[in-house]
């Protein structure tokens, strides 16, 4: 009888994180086309290149819940009683930065967007308390989550306008079909209350698409045709209180477009903004360059070529920030000297429909 060797018995240990995200770590989220039942994202340390963790979001995975102090995040999931059918849970799980092991959970109403991932579906308030989460059924209203408290506060009508973009730790506003915007509020409590509605405020000919960025004190919202719109809501309702142009004369064939299309550095000022040349329809199509801006004065200061089309683009906020970029089908995510423009490195073997960058929301010490 030949003689068989006695394998070790392997050793299992688990790895500890530090307590806070660091400036330069950034999640990618994946959808996960390919098996939509089990949505992902990827912490990764850009400056290394090396993958820290992944947790895995269920069904149609979007984005997560950073908190501003890096210490921790929630996910929100749905999740079917027979895989791909049965009753549905909708839920937002509590997890730690230094472990990312799965905590605490809040059962959510089953009605949360499910389809292409955007941050203005379930964005974090500035401060950190609470999480707004918009649901479409195709009734719409919004879910409050607080997240301090990990628990439920309530679901809210919305009056038919989507999406959500805060402006305050109490203030917020969604965006309607005609093109107005819904101004809305949360009290203490996290207790909704919808303001008043502004007049149409985008031309019907130039429709702006949902993909806007958050300054720290204004949007901006981009048009189909390149337009820059400048949204600020100091009083009661939103308003629009300056629009320029991203390209100039002879590039009028230059346009906006992809999934996350642009990102803004408040340190520098800098806007990011994804750029192809393309038709009247073409606010889907990714970026070939990356159009740098002095955003307040909307100058252009630089044209960073890419290799290959990014379908999301997003920036660190440290002084020596980076930028990120990924596209659908890479498995990538590339890595910028935010300054020059240099690619740095590629961090690869990562999942096949990766969207949104979520970069930490610390800025460093």
């Amino acid at each position: 009888m030949p003689a068989q060797a006695e394998l070790e018995p392997e050793t299992l240990t688990v790895e500890s994180l530090p307590e806070v995200m660091q400036p330069h770590w950034v999640w990618v989220n994946d959808v996960s086309f390919d098996r939509m039942l089990d949505g992902r994202a990827y912490l990764l340390d850009a400056d290394t290149g090396r993958m820290l963790g992944m947790i895995s979001s269920g069904y149609a995975h979007s984005s997560l819940l950073l908190t501003p102090d890096g210490k921790g995040f929630a996910t929100v999931s749905t999740y079917f009683s027979r895989g791909t059918r049965g009753e549905r849970t909708d839920v937002a799980t509590f997890y730690k930065t230094k472990d990312l092991a799965a905590g605490s959970e809040v059962i959510l109403p089953p009605k949360r967007f499910n389809g292409m991932p955007f941050i203005s579906a379930q964005p974090v308030m500035p401060g950190g308390k609470f999480a707004l989460i918009y649901n479409f059924t195709p009734e719409q209203s919004v879910t409050v989550v607080d997240l301090a408290g990990q628990k439920l506060v309530g679901e809210f009508a919305t009056s038919g306008c989507g999406l959500i973009y805060p402006t305050s730790p109490s203030k917020f506003f969604l965006i309607c079909s005609d093109g107005a915007l819904q101004a809305a509020s949360l009290d203490s409590a996290g207790k909704v209350t919808l303001g008043g509605t502004t007049k149409q405020l985008f031309a019907p000919g130039d429709p702006v698409s949902e993909k806007g960025v958050w300054t720290g004190k204004q949007w901006l919202f981009f048009s189909f045709s390149g337009k820059v719109h400048v949204i600020d809501q100091q009083g009661d309702l939103p308003k629009v209180t300056k629009t320029w142009s991203l390209s100039g004369k002879g590039e009028e064939g230059w346009r906006p477009g992809a999934l996350q299309t642009a990102a803004y550095h408040r340190g520098t000022d800098r806007l990011y903004v994804l750029m192809h040349e393309g038709g009247v329809n073409t606010h889907k199509d990714p970026g070939t360059e990356i159009w740098v801006y002095e955003a307040s004065k909307g100058k252009r200061i630089q044209r960073i070529k890419l290799d290959k089309m990014a379908m999301s683009v997003a920036v660190s906020q440290d002084e020596k920030p980076l930028l990120y970029t990924t596209m659908f089908e890479e498995k990538e995510l590339k890595v910028y000297d935010a300054m020059s423009g240099e690619l740095l490195r590629k961090i690869e073997g990562l999942g096949s429909t990766m969207t949104v960058i979520q970069p930490a929301p610390v800025a460093g010490r």
